[in-house]
């Protein structure tokens, strides 16, 4: 244990007292850029991610370049703010031109080089190729490419105004510029490693960056296994910001004896932030993020360091960790799992029974959570059921009728038709209205993993999904409907639980006590959810079947279930459910749905909301919707 540790608050105080009144007299830093001319990604960034999905193929996440930036798996780091010249509008055309190379370099999937000479002319060689292929296949891309790189090249440096190895790389970025290829010779590559440095480096071109490692080097190694770390994200009173994209990680798994602090003197004057060295400092359990935030800006956070108590404020850092994890299995005995195929994209062939779902009973709750949940929506359970029923009752034309109130065109013209041909016209001319019987069978798939366990806008996500579960049940309760309620979350493909809080014949009052039991836990593998929730759908003897899915649709389990193979199988479990003639939406509240839900589910099969109180009336009206 760390002995006693005694600090100097009014030393301390006295300092943060000091830079405070420095920073308030000292005069600001002009700004790095004119915001009314220059492309800045936070304004550009969700269309251009739209943009960039198409291109790669899959989802990908746009994320502010500290540096050059590049690509980095899944991640295209993006420069914060581009400004090449006056016009804003040149200037977005480029950031969107950058956005879509480094699409394309993520779908050809290139190789890192490890050493920085060959890494930078093998980047350069690939964005290169990257925009001769972009040029062969989108119609207009060379015009634009060639408009953006004339522009980019009259604001490079003469290459005589720099030394050394900045003159050769200068040389080099601006022949790319021009399309010429001449300088791609492995003489070149020798002749920058045999130059060496001086002077002022060449600044980075801003319509390319680099390639980065998509994973750490070296996967996590000794005793101790990922599934007995701490897993839990911090409480709803904790703080938690936004850090920039880390382009490069390093993982440090700390051995147990680098777990012990070195030990404090009681005479240390100020506390700091710093990245990590080797060493363990004494760890700070107090939810301060927001006074350290200026130092953290300024803190190298590319090492992640697994181990330690759990924290009280969180610095989101993007890094891109992929780390290899075996399977583990936590079934009691007895239990009887239903085996279900996965999809492997890479070998275009499904794993038979690759994955175990458990069938499971939610625990009954008791009725407190429904009521005091039902008291905040009532008003909005009335609206909604009395707007549904309404559209219910209204009549819709049924064409081709013996009789009716209007005559069907449709059929006098095919009655014609068939008259001059000589055959025997049909006798149903008429359009009558009538009420439309619904025979539609519901399951709604609730996200139970620890994604909805965080916080949007003070409201939980897993309490703003059953909230909204708890106002749809209501409803078709009172309309009459066939609605089934499942929860699922998993822990590797050996464990995937779906818990049946309300039956086909159940009562709905069972269902709503048990919404109130329901806790996140676990992963998300979603697609032997939606298999599961679509075969028990399959056997139900209804006209249409509809399933609602309220997730961030992001896959993430133990075992690799991620990625584009993630993403690849639950594409392919909607094409099943499709197949089968099940209608599939996904409804979120969380930011990062955009990154995963259009790539998965197409246009009009996803609803993503900008607050979490419109998921309850949202879902709603989609159901309304749809059935």
């Amino acid at each position: 244990m760390p002995g006693p540790s005694f600090d100097l608050d009014w030393e301390l105080g006295l300092f943060k007292a000091v830079r405070a009144l420095w920073r308030a007299v000292a005069p600001s830093p002009a700004p790095l850029f004119d915001p009314a001319r220059a492309a800045t990604l936070a304004a550009h960034g969700p269309a251009l991610r739209v943009l960039g999905q198409m291109i790669a193929g899959e989802a990908v996440r746009l994320q502010p370049a500290r540096s050059e930036g590049g690509v980095r798996g899944r991640d295209l780091l993006i420069p914060a703010w581009i400004e090449v010249c006056a016009d804003p509008t040149l200037n977005r055309e480029i950031m969107a031109l950058r956005v879509v190379v480094a699409a394309e370099l993520r779908r050809l999937r290139l190789v890192a080089p490890e050493e920085e000479l060959e890494n930078l002319f093998v980047s350069v060689s690939a964005a290169q190729d990257a925009a001769n292929g972009l040029s062969a296949r989108l119609p207009r891309f060379a015009e634009a490419w060639a408009e953006a790189c004339a522009l980019v090249l009259r604001g490079r440096p003469d290459p005589a105004s720099l030394s050394g190895r900045a003159r050769l790389i200068e040389e080099l970025r601006q022949s790319a510029l021009r399309g010429e290829t001449s300088w791609r010779t492995p003489e070149r590559l020798a002749l920058l490693r045999a130059t060496p440095e001086r002077g002022a480096a060449s600044p980075p071109v801003p319509l390319w960056g680099r390639l980065h490692p998509a994973s750490p080097e070296d996967a996590l190694g000794g005793d101790e296994s990922p599934d007995k770390l701490d897993q839990q994200p911090p409480s709803a009173e904790a703080t938690e910001r936004e850090a920039g994209a880390i382009e490069e990680l390093k993982l440090v798994q700390l051995k147990p004896q680098q777990g012990l602090e070195l030990p404090t003197h009681v005479f240390e004057k100020v506390e700091t932030a710093e990245g990590f060295n080797g060493s363990m400092r004494q760890l700070d359990g107090e939810d301060e993020l927001n006074d350290h935030m200026e130092a953290l800006d300024e803190v190298d956070l590319s090492h992640l360091v697994r181990g330690g108590p759990r924290a009280s404020s969180v610095l989101k850092a993007e890094i891109g960790l992929d780390v290899e994890v075996p399977d583990i299995s936590r079934v009691s005995p007895g239990e009887r799992a239903v085996l279900y195929d996965e999809w492997d994209h890479r070998a275009k062939n499904y794993r038979k029974g690759w994955c175990q779902v458990y069938p499971t009973q939610a625990p009954r709750g008791d009725q407190r959570w429904a009521m005091e949940a039902l008291s905040r929506h009532r008003r909005l359970v009335e609206r909604l059921y009395q707007d549904l029923a309404k559209q219910r009752a209204a009549l819709a034309p049924a064409p081709r009728q013996a009789d009716g109130e209007e005559i069907d065109l449709d059929a006098v013209v095919e009655a014609w038709s068939e008259l001059r041909a000589r055959r025997s016209p049909p006798d149903r001319l008429y359009i009558r209205a009538r009420r439309q019987r619904r025979d539609v069978a519901t399951t709604v798939l609730l996200d139970l993993s620890l994604s909805t366990d965080s916080w949007v806008q003070d409201r939980r996500v897993l309490d703003v999904s059953r909230e909204a579960v708890l106002v749809l049940g209501e409803v078709a309760e009172r309309l009459g409907d066939s609605l089934q309620v499942l929860a699922f979350a998993s822990q590797t493909r050996n464990q995937i639980r779906v818990w049946e809080v309300r039956g086909w014949s159940e009562p709905w009052s069972v269902g709503r006590g048990r919404l109130g039991a329901l806790c996140p836990q676990g992963y998300t593998r979603i697609g032997p959810a939606i298999r599961h929730a679509v075969a028990g759908l399959r056997q139900r003897d209804a006209r249409e079947r509809l399933l609602l899915i309220v997730s961030d649709g992001k896959p993430t389990d133990h075992d690799r279930y991620e990625g584009r193979y993630g993403v690849a199988d639950v594409r392919q479990a909607l094409r099943e459910a499709k197949r089968d003639g099940v209608h599939v939406h996904a409804l979120a509240i969380d930011a990062v749905a955009r990154d995963y839900l259009p790539s998965m589910l197409g246009p009009g099969g996803w609803t993503i909301l900008p607050r979490p109180d419109r998921l309850p009336e949202a879902i709603t009206q989609i159901y309304g919707r749809l059935v």
